[in-house]
């Protein structure tokens, strides 16, 4: 064995795949366009309600008006500046989405690791809950939520963070099995450590990529699902992109930047997403592989 076999005994296994999977991220250029989307579209959510030209919902046109100085994308069909509705819009938009995805996530992966560490009767009990569970569509189980508890911005996160939780739970499983078998697992276990020290000391650290890749599976997921919610009028009240496509899609041969306006913003956000999740996903596959 040459210097160059010897492995690294001064930094923890999942430490040392921690940093390889950020290393491999950052020499990716699709790691870095997609995180130039994502930050640009964050960054416009971030400063939008500071740099608006006028109140979200005030009329400042006829309904419809076309761009023309001082209205930029034109209004809307209030006569609202679509602008000043495109900067302010995206605020409860990210932040209702990055809770879902945060909860179901967070939720799926303690509940994925019990099922691949709990006995066979039990898992196998689990796993049939969760997969009734997936046969419902996902839109359908959130609206069956929000028409028993109404649609506000609580009951519009849960119920969508809930409707992650049985695929995450699944693919968490997944991951899990391939610990159980180990060595290192079988000895922790041996040795008496709990199933809190089993889950979050031997498990978690060694499926981090895996849970880290389903994250943003799931984070572009609640924000499609958001935005359709919008769209189909399940709004928290305030100002939001998907609502905005809503209320202009009746005049989108008049004024169509008052939808195209909204759709580019989401559009962006999700393609940078997806492309920093593609990213992350090769990124695991190569470590994998090695």
């Amino acid at each position: 064995m040459t210097s160059l076999d010897v492995p690294d005994i001064t930094t923890p296994i999942h430490d040392r795949h921690t940093g390889s999977l950020l290393r491999a991220m950052l020499v990716d250029p699709r790691a870095w366009a997609g995180a130039v989307a994502v930050v640009a579209v964050v960054v416009v959510t971030l400063l939008g309600p500071l740099i608006a030209p006028t109140p979200p919902g005030e009329f400042v046109a006829r309904a419809y008006a076309a761009p023309a100085p001082g209205l930029p994308l034109g209004a809307d069909n209030l006569g609202r500046d679509v602008l000043s509705r495109v900067l302010v819009g995206g605020g409860a938009f990210l932040v209702e989405g990055l809770i879902a995805a945060a909860l179901g996530i967070g939720v799926g992966v303690v509940l994925g690791m019990l099922i691949g560490i709990s006995g066979r009767r039990t898992a196998g009990f689990l796993l049939f809950l969760s997969d009734s569970v997936m046969v419902i569509p996902q839109i359908l189980l959130v609206l069956i939520i929000l028409a028993a508890f109404g649609a506000n911005p609580v009951t519009l996160t849960v119920s969508v963070a809930l409707a992650q939780i049985a695929y995450t739970a699944r693919v968490v499983n997944a991951a899990t099995q391939g610990v159980v078998t180990e060595d290192y697992f079988r000895a922790a276990r041996a040795s008496g450590a709990g199933r809190a020290g089993l889950l979050f000391r031997e498990v978690l650290p060694n499926i981090i990529g895996v849970v880290l890749v389903e994250f943003g599976v799931r984070l572009s997921v609640c924000f499609v699902a958001l935005a359709s919610l919008s769209y189909l009028g399940f709004s928290s009240g305030a100002v939001s992109w998907g609502a905005m496509i809503h209320e202009n899609q009746g005049g989108i041969t008049l004024q169509p930047l008052a939808v195209f306006a909204p759709v580019i913003m989401i559009a962006v956000f999700l393609l940078g997403m997806n492309l920093v999740r593609d990213a992350l996903a090769r990124a695991v596959a190569g470590r994998s592989a090695r």
